[in-house]
């Protein structure tokens, strides 16, 4: 039998608020929450693999609405594949501009450590 992981555990396993997992399920980002006889929320262990794919998503600056399209058509299945693609390549471009961003910003502020040690430096 499939192991239930609830909420909590998700949450600790993912390390994200419950709270959040709960407004995946509600706007339907997450379609794979079962619940039990008492009301709880749960996933198979199988299902999990959704709630990664959700938050690497979100990591990337993709809207909620583009993930859920995106999780609508990997429940779609195979004939999917090259719209699928397309998303990722999409988002690829996203990340690699913040990519480049953030490194821009290292850059600067490694010129500006330098900047105040050689001014500190030549201080004394």
């Amino acid at each position: 039998m499939t192991k239930k992981y609830y909420i909590k555990e998700i949450a600790e396993q993912f390390n994200v608020p419950e709270s959040l997992l709960r407004y995946y399920d509600e706007k339907g980002v997450i379609t794979k929450f079962r619940r039990d006889e008492n009301g709880y929320r749960y996933l198979f262990e199988e299902d999990l693999v959704y709630v990664n794919t959700v938050l690497c998503l979100k990591k990337t600056s993709m809207p909620l609405k583009e993930i859920i399209t995106y999780i609508e058509l990997v429940d779609q299945g195979e004939a999917t594949l090259q719209t699928r693609q397309a998303m990722i390549l999409k988002q690829e471009q996203v990340v690699l501009e913040k990519q480049q961003d953030l490194q821009t910003q290292i850059d600067f502020i490694n010129y500006k450590k330098a900047f105040y040690e050689n001014k500190l430096t030549n201080k004394k």
